[in-house]
């Protein structure tokens, strides 16, 4: 899980920008590189899973996404949900914080976020199959590299205001042509990347007693604390207020219910 931007090189597949946007997923022997490209740095949190237990997973959550190949996933890079993402990062928070967690209540815990993982990456890797119909394979490489290359300039600088010309600019297409190639291989609007982008650093930036919410809002672009305190409760489920006051020490059972939430508006 990624908490910086980075570019990932894998052993499977054509290089990748990750953010916190998007999880990186591996099957046993996969090898990859990672490199800064934001000036964070590589930060991340990851689980290990046995491979009999991420078959076992797979298996019961996407049957379908099985192929002779003998991989479980078929790319490394792929989308999260706002409130998946807002689990995980509870997840590791309860984990780091919490000394009584037994060794049972992690393992269960973890094997329920793998889960939604691997149903959220196979959902997606089913929509881009679906909308794969590009024969040349050089336009197809193109707009890859484009849509890499705005992945990341919004990394670097997603509290800047953008408009998609000054994007498509910055990566030599039209802005139509760029709008509509970044949907469809990325999984969101570049807004909509935009916005989680500032959304889920804002979490960490709540946790810190030295920021306040009005502050946040301006230092993360948004145009108002009253517009990122609506756009945080309807992609968190929870004002920036109530979880900055939360955060610290965290819960498992918080975690569980942000899964429980977002499988009841499935």
């Amino acid at each position: 899980f990624s908490r910086s931007s980075v570019r990932l090189i894998p052993s499977r597949g054509p290089p990748q920008v990750c953010t916190p946007n998007t999880v990186n997923v591996y099957d046993v022997g996969d090898g990859y590189e990672r490199h800064p490209v934001s000036k964070e740095g590589v930060i991340c949190d990851w689980i290990a899973v046995a491979p009999e237990l991420l078959r076992e997973i797979a298996d019961h959550v996407s049957p379908a996404a099985n192929d002779s190949s003998g991989y479980v996933f078929s790319r490394a890079v792929a989308p999260i949900a706002s409130r998946t993402f807002l689990a995980q990062r509870t997840f590791f928070t309860s984990v780091q914080q919490d000394r009584t967690i037994s060794q049972l209540e992690i393992e269960e815990y973890a094997i329920r976020l793998v889960e939604r993982v691997v149903e959220e990456t196979s959902r997606f890797s089913r929509t881009l199959a679906s909308n794969r119909a590009e024969s040349n394979r050089a336009v197809a490489a193109r707009r890859r590299e484009m849509i890499e290359e705005t992945k990341c300039i919004l990394g670097r600088e997603y509290w800047n205001q953008f408009s998609v010309a000054e994007l498509a600019r910055r990566v030599h297409c039209s802005p139509g042509y760029l709008s509509r190639s970044f949907s469809k291989v990325s999984g969101f609007t570049l807004h909509g990347y935009q916005q989680q982008l500032r959304l889920r650093a804002a979490l960490q930036l709540l946790c810190e007693s030295r920021h306040n919410g009005a502050g946040i809002a301006l230092q993360l672009g948004f145009a108002s604390h009253s517009h990122f305190s609506d756009v945080f409760r309807a992609k968190f489920g929870v004002t920036p207020t109530h979880f900055a006051r939360s955060c610290s020490p965290a819960s498992l059972d918080a975690m569980n219910s942000l899964l429980d939430a977002d499988e009841l508006r499935a």
